[in-house]
């Protein structure tokens, strides 16, 4: 009896000391967990965690500079704080778990959503410290005030889940609709929209993976204007993979269809594809792109930061002989069909010979086809050319002031006979081939040597 007492006492007092335990530990991956944030672009300003015996309070201001201006070269700092009630284990509401942390997200003070509204964002984390964070907003709207639209919330579902070292991560989100409209009964439309994703740390140390977001409807109406643009099943989905000490990846976007007004596009499908990227690499890029999002710089100073990177690690990404395609190119028009492929690949060149266009043209092998309709492809030449036009007649006039510029009518007339010419051109040149009603061509680049169709054509710069 008395070896059933004194077990008892023990289990009791583990089973009491246990949550202060485990409240270091939970601790501990709370703050890796606000590291992440940092990572992703979003400045923790300041942090306060106020650990219990059996739970724990934290508040965590963050401060994010935003775009504005008509050219984003200034920003906005935009704060806001996140406050997490969490309850430590082994024992929580939800059953056997590490933690319960439940949470709310303030700025300056007040709620982003009203106080009746019964948000649930949630996460749990299990006893081998995996976890998963659930989102449920409910259905909500608000009218228009001042310069902010009315807005129609039909909620949003979602779940990420993630292991205790935050390197497989999993996500899967649903909105099933949103509308903001104005005053003037401007308004903009989003049904079904979907994202799911999942990444994980190969040995190389970089998160790959793959996702797909979709969207079933997109609607943007003026009615003072009579505009209305509307497409149907959106679809974007990545995905990247190691083999070796080698990186390949491709992305997919995809329409069913687009209406501007009356004209209607569609079928469309673009597939783009990325091989022979050394992971090392990738790897320096990925740290130096975490450091550049973690320092809150605007657009501008953002994209020479990412410029300076791209370029300091383009020896290296030479040396796995990169390869960009596009896989498929397909568009359907009113005036038929657009179709193309591409491939670009380069083989034993280095960073030093990039300016020597020779030694460029002789490390590189391409392949390319396009088809496109034949009006399409006139309007297009027309464009170029009517442009092209115009800056020369603008450049005469800065040496005489005196010269006349063309009407509109004279400038259409003069390009659609230039463009009627260099059509002839290049259809007796066979660089062009007709077929019913669609412009067609074949390209491909090997050892220095351009052919089209069959036909070698001289480049500027002669390899050697």
């Amino acid at each position: 009896m008395k070896r059933f007492l004194a077990l008892f006492i023990v289990l009791g007092a583990l089973a009491m000391a246990a949550p202060g335990l485990i409240g270091y530990q939970v601790e501990t991956y709370y703050q890796g967990l606000m590291g992440q944030f940092g990572k992703s672009g979003l400045d923790v300003v300041s942090q306060t965690y106020q650990r219990n015996w059996f739970g724990a309070e934290a508040h965590t201001r963050f401060q994010v500079n935003l775009p504005v201006g008509p050219e984003r070269a200034e920003t906005e700092t935009f704060s806001f704080n996140l406050i997490s009630q969490i309850d430590h284990g082994p024992l929580t509401s939800d059953g056997l778990a590490l933690a319960k942390i439940k949470s709310e997200i303030t700025s300056e003070g007040e709620a982003f959503l009203p106080a009746d509204y019964e948000a649930e964002i949630n996460t749990l984390i299990d006893i081998g410290g995996q976890g998963v964070t659930r989102v449920k907003l409910p259905a909500t709207q608000s009218d228009a005030v001042g310069d902010r639209p009315a807005i129609r919330f039909e909620g949003m579902d979602g779940e990420m889940r993630f292991d205790a070292a935050l390197e497989t991560v999993s996500a899967d989100f649903t909105l099933p609709v949103l509308v903001l409209s104005d005053d003037k009964q401007q308004s903009l439309e989003i049904h079904g929209m979907k994202l799911s994703s999942h990444s994980s740390q190969d040995i190389s140390g970089l998160m790959l993976g793959g996702g797909a977001f979709t969207v079933e409807r997109i609607l943007v109406q003026d009615p003072e204007s009579g505009s209305r643009v509307e497409m149907d099943q959106l679809g974007i989905d990545a995905s990247s993979s190691a083999e070796a000490d080698s990186v390949s990846a491709f992305v997919r976007y995809r329409l069913e269809k687009v209406q501007v007004d009356d004209q209607v596009f569609g079928p469309a499908v673009l597939k783009l594809g990325f091989g022979n990227l050394p992971a090392a690499v990738l790897l320096k890029i990925q740290e130096s792109v975490e450091e550049i999002n973690a320092q809150q710089l605007s657009d501008e100073r953002k994209g020479m930061a990412l410029l300076s990177v791209l370029m300091g690690n383009a020896p290296g990404l030479l040396k796995g002989d990169p390869i960009i395609t596009i896989d498929e190119l397909s568009v359907q028009t009113p005036d038929g069909l657009i179709a193309g492929t591409l491939s670009l690949q380069s083989q034993g060149l280095e960073w030093k010979e990039i300016t020597h266009a020779p030694a460029v043209l002789n490390k590189l092998v391409g392949d390319a086809s396009l088809q496109m309709p034949e009006k399409l492809f006139r309007m297009l030449m027309q464009q170029k050319v009517q442009g092209d036009l115009l800056r020369q007649f603008e450049q005469r006039r800065l040496m005489d002031p005196d010269s006349e510029m063309p009407t509109a009518e004279q400038l259409t007339d003069m390009s659609n006979t230039l463009v009627e010419r260099q059509l002839e051109l290049m259809l007796g040149q066979d660089l062009l081939v007709k077929e019913g009603g669609a412009i067609m061509t074949n390209a491909k680049l090997a050892s220095g040597l351009l052919s089209v169709n069959g036909k070698t054509i001289p480049l500027p710069v002669q390899a050697q």
